[in-house]
């Protein structure tokens, strides 16, 4: 028997067949779009910049060399296929890798099975050229607002937090731990009041700033004091072997251009049973910090920096969560790099 085509000529008579149709929720289709999404060279290249730091758009299109429109889009379906996250830094939108927690089987292992093999994966050399150039365009606009405002940025800073504020939490942090008293780093040592305790507890204390203008109030705050070393110098020019026994920071890191880099070379800096130490905001959305205090980052998500720090081999001590000033609050946080064992192994 034929049946009758719509121009009315006989056609083969097909057998009916009854599709199993996926759900747009299936695994399937998520798999499929996750692939998808990820198998094209451009956004391969983005999940992989995207590692660990967050970068705007418009940093996205200098580091790729590729118009805004472009993209754009190329970052829209990462979204959609739940590869990339949006987050809001004050009136600017920043693009990070989505890290999924307590979701499905299906999304969590491929994701974390796609970011670990696209990880392995060398950043082609132009764009990991255009890469460095953003970080140093970041820290370069970070050290030129210091070298100009270093004067005024005191009585900025205590509109959001004196050091007095968080100074008591990170002494205790540090005396309550079995660290070695060798020696220790401060990066950013602010008005040096740190940098006095520091000298107290430590046979040899080491402050550093990317700012020579910055260093002259600490300078004053421990003159006589002959076990500190005050140096101008950039954090990542420090040579990444271990060297130091506590490493401290504070209201510091919201300034650095790669955060995520900042935990992977303090880890090589400390000595084994070392401790980092930290004082930063916690996340918040008052833009005027930016122009008042040259400030890069709006304070981090707790979350965020936990991840930050394990991925670069720390084990994360309970946070301290202090008081509430104009709209900010502190966060102090612990990290140990763990002792080697006799075998060379972490413990």
């Amino acid at each position: 028997m034929r049946a009758v085509s719509a121009k009315g000529t006989a056609a083969p008579l097909m057998p009916q067949v009854v599709l199993q149709t996926q759900s747009p929720e299936s695994p399937l289709e998520e798999f499929v779009a996750v692939t998808k999404a990820a198998g094209d060279r451009l956004r391969a290249n983005i999940l992989r910049v995207l590692h660990s730091d967050s970068f705007g758009v418009l940093e996205l299109c200098a580091i790729f060399d590729t118009a805004q429109p472009a993209l754009s889009h190329h970052l829209k379906v990462l979204h959609q296929a739940g590869l990339v996250a949006r987050h809001r830094e004050g009136n600017s939108i920043f693009y990070r890798r989505r890290v999924h927690v307590d979701e499905s089987p299906i999304r969590s292992t491929l994701h974390a099975n796609l970011f670990s093999t696209i990880d392995e994966l060398p950043i082609p050399g132009e764009i990991a050229t255009r890469l460095e150039a953003t970080y140093r365009q970041r820290r370069t606009s970070s050290e030129a607002f210091f070298a100009s405002n270093a004067n005024a940025l005191a009585s900025q800073q205590t509109l959001i937090s004196p050091s007095s504020a968080y100074a008591e939490s990170m002494v205790a942090a540090w005396r309550h731990t079995d660290t070695e008293r060798g020696e220790a780093l401060e990066i950013g040592p602010g008005d040096g009041e740190l940098l006095a305790s520091l000298a107290r507890d430590f046979d040899r204390v080491h402050g550093i700033d990317s700012s020579l203008a910055m260093l002259a109030a600490p300078e004053r705050r421990c003159e006589g004091l002959g076990n500190v070393r005050l140096e101008n110098r950039e954090f990542e020019q420090l040579p990444a072997h271990p060297h130091y026994d506590l490493l401290v920071t504070a209201m510091v890191v919201h300034h650095m251009p790669s955060p995520a880099r900042f935990f992977t070379h303090a880890h090589a800096l400390l000595n084994s049973g070392g401790l980092l130490l930290i004082a930063e905001l916690v996340q918040h959305d008052q833009e005027w910090v930016r122009d008042a205090c040259g400030d890069l980052w709006l304070g981090f998500d707790t979350s965020t920096l936990l991840r930050w720090a394990i991925d670069a081999g720390f084990e994360p001590r309970e946070p301290e969560f202090l008081a509430q000033k104009n709209g900010f609050r502190i966060q102090t946080l612990s990290f140990l790099k763990p002792q080697l064992s006799d075998s060379g192994e972490d413990t």
